[in-house]
């Protein structure tokens, strides 16, 4: 047989599974919700329910907080994407309340304070907003909670780790072994500080610490702006140290203890939703059954793997 005959049939081939697949997908996600149908009308001619039109949306905020650098893919959690669904959610009439689950150790300082403010923003537009933690709500995680009108966490959640973080590496010893030697051209004296082929200078190192310091102070009267705290109160506990969800509870940091259906619950009293509201998330039908198929990715672009070795202030749990 051709070649290239073989290699078309193929391709053909794959492409009729993948399409015989996704149509099998669609019509278990359809059987699933008829499913769900019959099942909710039986229990409301046993249990009557009110079905409210007010609606909650779900986002999730998961894993390192980032700005992209690469074009979005189907189902991301950076920070473009999740700013953009906060004012989406933000600014439709039918839905009062957004929960935010967040399960984020924090990211990089501008990421974070780009959610930061879209929170504010939605609660300005009206909307109530609740932060729930799931594993880990740390750092720049908790920054985020902070904006929130309530944060439900549970008992062993991992939070805290309130401060900033900058990480230099130096191969300037490492080069010396084996023989090279690197030359730097620069405009000013400060150009190349941070510079991973020299030790940094005692001006250089006092400039970086005005920064982190300078990021530090954000970060704790964020935290007295948003959960309305006296700064006395949140220096003490503003080390880096990590919290348990009790002890943030027990520190003032977490309103409430408890999963995602209390956060839910907890909306609903707060928006003034009566009956059982509608429950809606960021992800869309078509993001589900594409998620299927797609295989979740840890790797970065050779533009992110640069862009690690850059300075970069990061308010992240280590």
């Amino acid at each position: 047989m051709n070649p290239s005959l073989k290699s078309k049939i193929i391709s053909y081939f794959v492409i009729c599974l993948y399409l015989i697949c996704l149509l099998c997908s669609m019509i278990i996600i359809y059987t699933k919700s008829k499913e769900k149908t019959v099942k909710s009308v039986s229990l409301k001619k046993s249990i009557p329910v009110v079905q409210s039109k007010d609606t909650i949306a779900i986002i999730n905020i998961s894993g390192p907080i980032r700005l992209s650098l690469q074009p979005q893919k189907f189902i991301t959690y950076d920070a473009e994407t999740i700013t953009h669904k906060l004012r989406e959610f933000s600014e439709r009439s039918e839905i009062k309340a957004i929960i935010l689950r967040i399960n984020s150790p924090g990211g990089s300082v501008a990421a974070v304070q780009e959610i930061y403010s879209e929170i504010l923003r939605a609660r300005q537009n009206g909307k109530v907003v609740i932060a729930s933690m799931g594993d880990v709500s740390a750092s720049g995680g908790y920054y985020i909670a902070s904006a929130c009108d309530k944060i439900v966490a549970n008992p062993g959640t991992i939070t805290g780790s309130i401060g900033v973080l900058l990480e230099l590496s130096n191969v300037d010893g490492l080069f010396k072994k084996i023989g090279i030697k690197t030359e730097i051209i620069k405009s000013g004296k400060y150009k190349d500080s941070g510079s991973p082929f020299r030790e940094l200078t005692a001006d250089e190192r006092k400039i970086f610490q005005e920064l982190i310091d300078e990021s530090y102070n954000q970060f704790i009267n964020s935290i007295v702006e948003g959960r309305k705290m006296k700064k006395e109160d949140v220096l003490p506990i503003a080390d880096g140290r990590i919290l348990s969800g009790r002890q943030a509870y027990e520190k003032g940091l977490v309103d409430m203890l408890g999963n995602d259906f209390d956060a839910i619950e907890l909306a609903k009293k707060l928006a003034n939703i009566k009956g059982k509201p509608k429950i809606i998330t960021e992800l869309t039908p078509l993001d589900r059954i594409i998620n299927i198929f797609s295989e979740p990715s840890n790797k970065y672009s050779i533009q992110e793997m640069f862009n690690m070795k850059k300075i970069r202030l990061e308010y992240i749990l280590e």
